[in-house]
């Protein structure tokens, strides 16, 4: 690496176009996600409550894969926000 001598005015410029772009593309991203996450903590959800109306191995199965979305989901927004 060399040392900031070796700067010119094109390199800093080219470097803050990048970087500008890069966050856009991580912003755009962190939007898309936590939508995305937010809409199937709500199909989780929905899952359980369908399990509460249906009965034997099928209000398991709907239970199980309630929990499992609706908690994978939740990891995700925290991965996003909080971590």
């Amino acid at each position: 690496m060399g040392t900031s001598d070796d700067l010119t005015e094109a390199g800093v410029r080219r470097a803050v176009r990048q970087g500008v772009a890069d966050a856009r593309l991580s912003l755009v991203s962190t939007v898309f996600w936590t939508i995305l996450a937010a809409f199937t903590v709500l199909v989780g959800l929905q899952a359980v409550q369908l399990a509460f109306h249906t009965t034997g191995l099928a209000a398991v199965a709907f239970a199980a894969v309630g929990i499992l979305v609706t908690g994978a989901s939740g990891y995700l927004l925290y991965l996003l926000h909080w971590a």
